[in-house]
Parts: structure tokens; sequence; C-alpha cells
């Protein structure tokens, strides 16, 4: 979902959303916001989508995007280092956060213009983020490929 949920239009789910949390393992992803954890609660819901166990909202960090610290909060909170961790984004102050904290970054080219967002690559819906595999670990997480696919 677009990382706006301060505002009081109703937000649907960007398409392939839900498909690719469900193909995702328990406690392999994050939701980190600049909203506030009721707001961000409840457009999940409202949306359809699941609420992760791991949710970094404003009132969770002393610093807003374009600050690294809710990327790096939700890493500690997955277990990862952040250097293997993959942000789905759609903002450039949040790919600005996600680049300062050593992640990769996919766009979602659905707030901004392409060229305004400055990621490793680009999509226009998740519906093009498929998982390609999954290396399941005994101890720690999982290590997961995401394939980025565009018409």
């Amino acid at each position: 979902m677009p990382d706006n949920a301060e505002d009081g239009d109703a937000l649907k789910p960007v398409e392939g959303a839900s498909r690719l949390l469900q193909t995702l393992p328990v406690g392999s992803w994050a939701v980190a916001t600049s909203g506030t954890r009721t707001a961000a609660t409840e457009r999940l819901r409202d949306a359809g989508l699941p609420v992760p166990g791991v949710l970094v909202c404003a009132e969770d960090v002393l610093h807003g995007k374009p600050s690294p610290d809710v990327y790096l909060m939700a890493a500690a909170g997955l277990g990862v280092s952040p250097a293997d961790c993959i942000v789905v984004e759609d903002a450039p102050a949040g790919i600005q956060a996600a680049r300062s904290a050593g992640m990769g970054v996919v766009a979602l080219t659905t707030t901004h213009r392409p060229e305004d967002l400055a990621a490793d690559a680009r999509t226009s819906s998740l519906a093009g983020i498929h998982l390609g595999r999954i290396e399941h670990h005994t101890r720690g997480p999982h290590f997961l490929e995401l394939l980025v696919l565009e018409p």
C-alpha cells in the first residue's frame, strides 16, 4: 500500500499485494511506515491484507523517512541484516531511507514518476514481483529470492 496512511481516502491494495504476501514465509516480511500504528493497522485490515508480526510505525522511531530508522528497526525485528533486506517503496524519501539503511529497493511507480525513483528495480504493481526460491535455514531467517518481471 502507498505510505500515505494518514490521509482520509480509502486505499486499495496495490495489484498483486495479497498474492505476494501469501507466497512469503511467515515472519519473513515487515511493514515500515511513516504512518501511525493505528492508521497502518486499519489500512491493512481494510485492504484485506494481513498485519505482519513486525510493524514499525512513526511512534516507534525518533526520526521519520528519509532517516533509515524505520527500516533498520524492521530488519532488527525480523532478525536479519539490513544488507539482506529488500524494500518495496513508492516514494523518494522512503527510497533514500532504504538506501541509507544499506538495503536493496524495488520502487513501485504508483505515486511518482519512474525517473524520480532511484531504485534497483521498478514495477507498476506487485503483480510483477515473484518469489524465485527459498532457502530454509534451521537456525535464523530464510533466504528469499525475489524476481521483478515487468511486461
